[in-house]
This record gives C-alpha cells, structure tokens and sequence, in this order.
C-alpha cells in the first residue's frame, strides 16, 4: 500500500464525520423554534448530588419555584459526607440516601433515585445536576416535549464563561457550546436523534424501565442517549429549555473535568460508533446510523489536530514529489469544517469570543496538545467529582 493510498484512506475514513459535523452546522438555523409545548404532565426532578453543600441551595432555589402540585423534586444525597441530605430537606425536597464505596458514579445515582421516584408515579423524570441553574418554565418545557414526541428530551445544556475570564476557558465554552446547542439544533432540524448531554434532560418514565442506567461510565449521559436509542426511544432537542453551569474557575480543576469529558466521550465513541452504524444498516434504522456517525465527531480541538496533521503530512508527501489528490481533498474539508466553526461562532457564541480571539483558535488548539498528551498517559477511568469553586 502506497503513502498516497493510506493518505486517502484517512482522509475518506474522516470525511463522514466532517460532513455531517459541517452538516449540523449548517442546518442549525433552519431549526423551527416551537413556542406551542402542550400541556405538561406531572414530573419528577431527580438531583444526583455528591457532597454539594456550597451550592445545592441556590440550584433547589431555581427548581422549587417550578414545581405544580403533584410535581416532585428529588436529592439523591449519594456517597455524602457533608450535610447535603440536610439542606435539601430543609428547603422541602425529597432526600434518599446511598452510601455504596464499590459502586460510585452518577449512573448508580440515577439509578438508585429512579427505584425511590416510582412510588409517585409520575409519567415524566427529568434529571438536573447540582451544579446547574435551570431557567425558568424549562421543566414544564422538558416535560410537555416528552409528552408531545414520547421521546426522551434534551434542553439546552449550556457552559457560561464571563467576558473578563481567559481566553483558554472561553475557548472552552464556545467548544462545548458547539458540541451541546448549534451541533443539536442542526440535528433537531434535520429529525436526527441527538445525544444526551448530562443536565437537563427528560424522560417518560416507561422508557428508563427498558435499560440498565446503573453504571460508572464517565459520561454516563451519552452511554443513555445510546441505549434508549438502541431500544426505541431516541432523544430529541428542546431548544427552548435552557439550563446552564459554569466553568471552574481554577485552572486545574477545569483541567480535571476536560480530561473527564474527552476521555469519556472517547471511550464511548470508540466502543460504539462503528456498532450502531452496523446495527443501524442491519436493522434499516437511519435513526442508528446517523447517531452512530454523530458520535463519531471527535471533540473539537482533537478533530482540528487530526485534519491539520493529516494536511500537513499530505503537503509534505506533495512536496516530496507524491500525489497532489490527498493534499486537494485535506484542503477542502478543513476549509468547510474552518467556515463551519465560523459560521457557529457569527451566529451563536459572538457573547463569547471576539473576532480577534477567534483568529487565536489555532494557537489555542495547538496549546492543547500537551493536555492530550496528559490525557494518554492518565486516562481517567472512573467517576470523579469535579472540584467546585465554592469548595
């Protein structure tokens, strides 16, 4: 096989991925916003909390306010060792407690606070993280979507990143605005299912009996936009339910919770994505094989290095007297994936990022090479809280 071949080979194997990344982006603005949810039925708000004092009161002060008569909000206190269970009790939540040193991790969370949450019976669970402020009317919006489609439902799950912080963390929040609204407004307009982003998302109650939730993946919420997925009950995108959290301040812990995300989500794609586009031709399930080709996006950053690298060796091979056909194909992708990420920063993240910031990309990019490497050499393999700021 020749350099040339191997050459195309990569760039054909990463051209799927582009496309429907370059894809979503650009049908994000035809989505039809849908003032009209319906009625909401009742629901119940489930909060996995692990050692939250500094800030589960101001995310409860959020919720209770939203809360009808027969709506319900539940504080899984899990593997606490500060008084979280108190606070919420006082403000009027509903607390259970789970105390496991073996299994630990969001999903055992989940699970443990759905069992509790099915004496109430209420036909919708939504599930909120502690660190999240949930604006105002977005739970009757999360619930009334899943009554109206019978889908899981997924808000708008936003990371907030002030004008004055660094640019590093700014750069951080446009990639995960990306990734979490312009990617999933692009799959809300074209009737693709999206991914689960972590907070903010809505269930009918029937579908979380159809899975095993309980697990210690690190990302927990894609590996259950897959299975309920899998199992026919694809999510779908509620723009208009927003719900945000910050960014920690200190550098280290964001560190932290970047390498968590990326790991994670690595893992997930690279365990997942090529069975769920074989399992979605196998079952002539288009549904499957867009999700599946849809996870197949890398993380933003990563996917820069990926296409500059193979350019950059491609243009070697030219120099070196190969064949131009690798360097030409290279080319085009990264110029429609670049106008892509321009085109999400002029219309969604311009709060964000200057024009003068944004020209900064690609030495932001290449700065999180060393992260990378870090990454290979420490994946993290388990749950792991993130410090907050309050901590």
């Amino acid at each position: 096989m020749t350099i040339t071949t191997i050459l195309l080979l990569c760039a054909v194997l990463a051209m799927p991925p582009v496309a429907l990344f370059v894809l979503e982006i650009a049908c994000a603005s035809l989505a039809r916003r849908n003032d009209e949810a319906g009625d909401a039925p009742a629901f119940t708000v489930l909060i996995p909390a692990h050692d939250e004092r500094t800030i589960i009161a101001a995310t409860l002060s959020a919720l209770l306010p939203q809360l009808r008569v027969g709506d319900r909000l539940l504080v899984v206190a899990d593997n606490c060792s500060d008084d979280t269970a108190a606070i919420a009790r006082d403000m009027g939540a509903d607390v259970t407690e789970r105390f496991s040193a073996d299994l630990r991790g969001k999903g055992y969370a989940l699970a443990h606070g759905i069992a509790h949450a099915r004496q109430w019976a209420n036909p919708v669970m939504i599930v909120v993280d502690a660190d999240c402020h949930v604006a105002s009317g977005a739970l009757s919006r999360l619930a009334a979507d899943v009554a109206r489609t019978g889908r899981p439902v997924q808000g708008s799950y936003l990371i907030t990143a002030p004008a004055h912080e660094r640019l590093a963390m700014r750069f951080s929040a446009f990639a995960i605005r990306v990734k979490n609204h312009v990617r999933l407004l692009g799959c809300h307009a074209l009737g693709m299912p999206c991914i689960l982003t972590g907070s903010g998302m809505a269930f009918p109650a029937g579908a979380l009996e159809q899975i095993d939730v309980a697990s210690g993946e690190i990302v927990e919420d894609l590996l259950l936009g897959i299975n309920l997925a899998k199992a026919g009950y694809p999510p779908v995108f509620s723009p208009q339910a927003r719900i945000t959290s910050p960014l920690p301040l200190d550098s280290k812990a964001a560190e932290i919770q970047r390498a968590r995300w990326e790991s994670g989500y690595l893992s997930i794609m690279r365990r997942f994505a090529l069975p769920l586009l074989i399992e979605g031709m196998t079952r002539r399930k288009p549904g499957l094989i867009l999700l599946g080709l849809d996870i197949a996006i890398p993380p933003l950053s990563l996917l820069c290095m990926v296409l500059a690298a193979l350019c950059a060796v491609s243009g070697l091979w030219w120099l070196m007297g190969g064949e131009v056909a690798p360097l030409l194909l290279l080319s085009v992708m990264i110029a429609l994936f670049g106008g892509a990420i321009l085109f999400a920063w002029a219309r969604h993240a311009r709060d964000l990022l200057t024009l003068k910031e944004m020209a900064l990309m690609p030495v932001s990019v290449l700065k999180k090479l060393g992260f990378y490497v870090r990454m290979a050499l420490g994946p993290k393999r388990g749950w792991v809280r993130t410090a907050r700021d309050g901590d």
